[in-house]
């Protein structure tokens, strides 16, 4: 994994942690993931990469209050995400 993809891994596990200890908002949790660069920034991400995070980043946007209750991300999962990310593993939930 590159330096970079290694960074964001963390980032985005420790943003969702932050989430689900109360600390940050579901709303400044989606917000941030939005505005993450990955969806501008990835030349240096293999495609590997790429897939682990824009799963990552897909799910935690899948998180938010006004996504259906049948294919919103429920905070199991994103427990589950955050543990997948910092073993850096793919998605599995």
């Amino acid at each position: 994994m590159s330096r970079k993809g290694a960074v964001w891994r963390g980032e985005l596990a420790q943003r969702i942690e932050e989430h689900l200890q109360g600390a940050i908002s579901a709303d400044d949790l989606v917000i941030w993931a939005v505005d993450h660069p990955f969806f501008e920034d990835r030349e240096e991400l293999s495609p590997d990469e790429q897939r682990l995070l824009g799963k990552a980043l897909g799910m935690v946007l899948q998180s938010a209050d006004d996504e259906p209750p049948a294919t919103r991300t429920a905070p199991e999962q994103l427990a589950e995400l955050a543990k997948s990310l910092w073993g850096g593993e793919h998605p599995q939930v």
